[in-house]
């Protein structure tokens, strides 16, 4: 009787383990820096899908120098960069890039600040991106 008993508990105790270990990876990867490969599956995985917002925060004229296809503009510089970001809808999905990643990764802070669950931004940004000879548009 104790070693079924004891199979049974060990058994749950690897079930439990292995839930939480999946929760937690699943909490470390909702803000995270992410490749220009895995940023482009992302945007590939999921270019119809309006819950996955793609945002480009370099500034208008960056912006119009070209930009990954499908990007909302929301400049890092502007004064209200804050108080737009808490417009957001905190229900959906952020890809976020600047030009070097040193912007889009600073917002990812602010964006786990306001308590957004899931936000990815783009490692070395939109130089990292066309260094994989990734397109931009005009």
């Amino acid at each position: 009787m104790y070693p079924r008993r004891s199979i049974w508990i060990a058994a749950l105790l690897i079930l439990w383990i292995s839930a939480s270990a999946c929760m937690a990876s699943t909490d470390r990867a909702a803000m995270q820096t992410i490749s220009p490969r895995q940023f482009k599956a992302l945007l590939d995985q999921h270019r119809d899908n309006p819950d996955v917002v793609l945002l480009d925060i370099r500034t208008p004229r960056e912006f119009a120098d070209g930009h990954i296809q499908g990007a909302l503009l929301l400049d890092y510089y502007a004064s209200d960069f804050v108080e737009r970001l808490k417009a957001l809808d905190k229900d959906k999905t952020y890809l976020i890039y600047c030009r070097s990643g040193n912007r889009s990764g600073r917002s990812l802070a602010i964006f786990e600040k306001l308590r957004f669950p899931r936000a990815y931004h783009l490692d070395r940004g939109v130089i990292g991106w066309s260094r994989e000879n990734y397109p931009l548009v005009h």
